[in-house]
Formats: structure tokens, sequence, C-alpha cells
């Protein structure tokens, strides 16, 4: 399993008991529990999604995933899991492409410092006095 996809079974496990919740409340969780700055448009890639549930199959916990008309992901609680259709994979997965997607770099930099600081450039500027030298 990759960052990502063990800290998309945490942020499963933290939902709690609610039994019904789209992707986008998921990826909330996500971003609150590794603290994640930013990033507020990024969605949660399905492939991630799916190996995150068949960890939490393995646990007893079965979560059927159905893909909305508006390509949103809705995650409801279930007695077992319902596989998605291949039509509506493929749907979702077209609309990834365009998407911004949470990856392992985003969840790897849990604890660093964000980039909130000023950006260091490459050369250090320096200004000339050109009145100064002229001045003898």
């Amino acid at each position: 399993m990759t960052t990502i996809q063990t800290e998309l079974v945490r942020a499963l496990e933290a939902m709690g008991d609610r039994s019904r919740f789209t992707d986008a409340v998921l990826a909330k969780k996500l971003r609150e529990t590794c603290r994640i700055e930013g990033r507020k448009k990024a969605v949660i890639a399905l492939s991630d999604l799916l190996a995150a549930l068949q960890v939490l199959e393995e646990n007893g916990r079965f979560y059927s995933v159905t893909v909305t008309n508006a390509n949103d992901l809705l995650l409801e609680r279930a007695e077992s899991s319902k596989e998605i259709l291949l039509e509506h994979k493929q749907r979702r997965q077209r609309h990834e492409k365009s998407c911004d997607l949470f990856t392992n770099a985003d969840v790897s930099s849990v604890g660093k410092p964000s980039g909130s600081g000023r950006k260091k450039m490459r050369t250090e500027r320096v200004s000339l006095n050109v009145n100064k030298d002229w001045s003898d």
C-alpha cells in the first residue's frame, strides 16, 4: 500500500459512524488528519480509494461506492461490498484527468513546515549606488 492509501484508511476510520458521505467530505477529513494546508480542490483518485476500501473489507467494514451524475463518489456503509459498473468507473477516471489529485507527496509532507515563508531567490540582488562612485 502507498502512503496515500494508508492515510485514506485512517481518514475512513476517523469518519466514525457516518453511514453516507461523499468523496469531498472524505478529502476534507484527509486534509485534517494529515494536516495538509491548501489543496482545497484536490480529489481522491478512485484507484487509491478502492485499495483503501479493500483493506477495510478485510477488517469487516464494508462500503459501497457509487459514482453520481456529477462524477462525485458517494460512499455508503453496507452489509457487503458492491462493485462499481465499468462504465461508471471509466467515466470517473476520465474526470480525474482534468482534476487535481491527492498524491503521495502531499501526504508524505506531514509535519514539515509549509512554504508560507518567502521564496529564496537563486541569486541575491545587490543594488548599486551610481552617485556614490562619482561623488569624489
